[in-house]
């Protein structure tokens, strides 16, 4: 139970950094822009036609960034990550998306070692903020673009849901790389003896 509770928090204060944030960005874009934010159809055509995109510039004004390492850059992502598979049969997404969480939850809770368990609470708590907003958008709201001041710019605009999901596998496999260096150390050590 104890354990249940634990990461069901990390689940939940995960998905709540992501909705929160996404809220927050869509309800400024809304006092600026009006409802239309809202619906992903009519912001990617509006995109399409007229060659705009959301920026800080064009939110708050200012023409930098967040910082020198990131930006506000606000996009509707039909697809799965970098965009892959943009706008092709949402509803399989959700399903398979849906499926994957369900899986990784049961395995979360019945299944996983001690050192999985972190991980795996960050990548369903990422995963089901970005569900919600495929359910209620039918695209996920991606907003963080990394750049190194006007040098190099990330090929891909991303959420904090995101930044959980990708924490939580490079977690998972450093855990599952130090573990099993573990293992064989001391299976070594046994047959030596």
């Amino acid at each position: 139970m104890k354990r249940f509770v634990k990461y069901m928090a990390v689940i939940l204060a995960v998905f709540c950094a992501d909705f929160f944030s996404k809220a927050w960005l869509l309800s400024l874009l809304a006092t600026k822009y009006g409802d239309m934010v809202y619906d992903a159809d009519k912001v990617c055509a509006k995109c399409h036609v007229e060659g705009i995109f959301v920026s800080w510039k064009y939110i708050f004004g200012g023409d930098y960034g967040l910082s020198n390492l990131f930006n506000i850059m606000f996009v509707w992502n039909r697809g799965i990550s970098f965009s892959a598979f943009n706008s092709t049969m949402p509803v399989l997404i959700c399903c398979a998306t849906a499926i994957i969480i369900a899986y990784l939850l049961y395995y979360l809770f019945k299944r996983s070692y001690t050192y999985e368990r972190l991980s795996i609470a960050m990548i369903v708590g990422g995963a089901s903020g970005n569900l919600v907003d495929r359910i209620r958008f039918g695209a996920v709201a991606d907003f963080i673009q990394w750049h190194i001041g006007g040098i190099w710019r990330f090929p891909a605009i991303f959420n904090i849901g995101d930044i959980f999901i990708t924490f939580g596998v490079l977690l998972y496999l450093i855990n599952l790389f130090v573990h099993r260096r573990r293992c064989l150390r001391n299976t070594k050590s046994i047959k030596e003896k």
